[in-house]
């Protein structure tokens, strides 16, 4: 029980010796410092730490019980998955959880299972990744002889599980617009609470924790004030302020409050707090550069603006090839499991196994085909189309071109401009133009730009103002829409503009009309009569 009460000192924090205690308990007593160094934010430290800890578990493997060298090590990769997923690369933290789970006994299996799923998660698989997370829970129920996890690390881990849920939906949220998500976050955040909520030891923590995602949620939903209220309670808990990661999480959402409420003053100075930080997390960077490109602009200070929303792209750009590879993996994973499975068959039913082998390894090698031609084929539509499509709405006739001011423009870098019409290309793609948040500013936060630049880059590229930009894509979309799909026009004329993004029929109509020189309802007609 002392080490339950155990003070962390210098000696400990350099990994000498704790000679006075056994090898199974020195080396979690190192394990557990370095978990302090990286709720510290000291992520770099703290890898190093791990791999060292790691390290010396292998080369003591044959002293320690077999149970303690495999919980040991466990949880040792479990803290570099989490500081890997912390800085933005997820393929790093699963190829250190390849390198350290040779011949991994299935117990620990099982237990990476949460890692694979947080990496989908991430990398933007949030359905599969959901699914991966209700397996584990269910896990956890059916463990009723305390195999997986002990009896009292099992509400812990139910909590984790959930939260990562709660993650995962706000994610999503983010990704798609879909304010149902949002409720599903808020569900999963709670279920979370509820089962640490009957413990001494995390009662209120937990309950600090759920304040802080719950004002996350009400920020997303634009409750500004409610939002605020929400994240001064979090700042006065000082234990919650000491973890790097719950005060990023406070401090952020407070510049960004105080950007959309146009209080830069504030913003400025809960950026500047974050930024006296040692280290960042990626998702925190990000949303930095972002807040300093708006407030630098709302401040007239277009150099500035520009500057950090280069370092966003830059950012993105780094992320992006670090989730190739990530996607890369997983692949490369599923693809073992499959052979694993395989392999299981063959012990078990010899007689029958072939031909079933042979359909799992068929059928997964057609998806990955598919998928690899699909991520080819985007990319070439991406590369093809971007400059046939700046030529044809430049030289649309549907649009009147619109005089020079007199005002010089902004130079915008090449590269810049580059990659943010790459961005909004993909969105086309996608059909974002659909939802009725496809706005200036919205999509401009998506592109991590400013809405100065975006409407510039616009005007310069596609020869339109935004908002004829996105009359353009939407009516182009019904119109196809209409004449090929006939059950579409049996919708009212208020659905389909719904449908399409608009929030009000008659705006709808008016933009159909300049387009089409007609009414949406004449031209259903005229399609009707054919």
């Amino acid at each position: 029980m002392d080490l339950v009460h155990f003070k962390l000192k210098s000696e400990n924090i350099k990994f000498k010796r704790l000679s006075e205690y056994p090898l199974r308990y020195d080396l979690l007593i190192k394990l557990d410092s370095t978990s302090t160094i990286y709720k510290k934010g000291e992520y770099l430290n703290a890898e190093k730490a791990y791999l060292t800890i790691l390290n010396k578990i292998e080369k003591n493997k044959f002293q320690l019980k077999s149970a303690d060298y495999e919980n040991l090590k466990h949880i040792g990769v479990s803290g570099l998955f989490y500081i890997e997923k912390r800085l933005g690369n997820v393929s790093k933290g699963l190829k250190y959880i390849q390198f350290f789970s040779k011949e991994i006994n299935p117990v620990q299996k099982k237990k990476q299972r949460l890692f694979f799923a947080v990496a989908n998660i991430e990398l933007g698989n949030y359905k599969k990744g959901i699914q991966s997370l209700d397996l584990r829970l269910n896990d956890i129920r059916l463990d009723t002889e305390n195999i997986l996890y002990s009896h009292f690390s099992k509400p812990e881990e139910i909590a984790v599980t959930y939260n990562a849920k709660g993650d995962a939906f706000i994610k999503w949220f983010k990704d798609t617009g879909k304010k149902e998500y949002l409720d599903s976050s808020k569900i999963n955040y709670e279920k979370a609470y509820n089962a640490l909520g009957s413990s001494l030891n995390y009662s209120q923590h937990s309950k600090n924790e759920l304040i802080d995602h719950l004002a996350n949620i009400a920020l997303l939903k634009k409750q500004y004030l409610y939002s605020l209220s929400l994240y001064n309670t979090c700042e006065k808990d000082s234990t919650l302020m000491k973890e790097n990661i719950s005060s990023e999480a406070t401090w952020l959402g407070k510049a960004e409050i105080y950007t959309f409420i146009n209080k830069t003053d504030s913003a400025f100075y809960y950026i500047n707090k974050l930024n006296n930080k040692v280290n960042h997390t990626y998702e925190s960077k990000l949303k930095m550069y972002h807040l300093l490109s708006i407030n630098y602009e709302n401040t007239g200070d277009h150099k500035n603006a520009y500057k950090f929303a280069k370092l966003s792209l830059d950012e993105m750009e780094k992320k992006k090839n670090w989730d190739t590879s990530g996607h890369s993996f997983l692949i490369m994973h599923e693809q073992q499991e499959i052979k694993a499975l395989s392999e299981e068959m063959v012990k078990e039913n010899k007689r029958y196994s072939f031909l079933s082998i042979a359909l799992i390894v068929l059928i997964f090698s057609i998806i990955i085909l598919y998928i690899t031609y699909r991520n080819n084929k985007r990319k070439k539509i991406i590369f093809s189309k971007l400059p046939e499509r700046t030529d044809s709405v430049s030289n649309s006739s549907i649009y009147p071109v619109i005089a020079q001011k007199e005002e010089v423009p902004l130079i915008i870098e090449d590269e810049l401009v580059r990659r943010i019409l790459k961005k909004i290309t993909l969105m086309e793609l996608d059909k974002k133009f659909l939802s009725n948040d496809f706005k200036l500013s919205h999509i401009a936060k998506q592109v991590n730009t400013n809405t100065t630049y975006l409407s510039q880059i616009i005007n310069q590229h596609k020869g339109v103002t935004f908002s004829e930009y996105v009359n353009d894509l939407r009516i182009s979309y019904i119109l196809k829409e209409l004449t090929e799909n006939p059950k579409l026009r049996k919708y009212t004329i208020k659905t389909i503009s719904e449908e399409i993004g608009y929030k009000s029929a008659s705006t709808f109509i008016n933009a159909f009309k300049n387009r089409a020189k007609m009414t949406p309802s004449y031209y259903i007609q005229l399609l009707e009569k054919k």
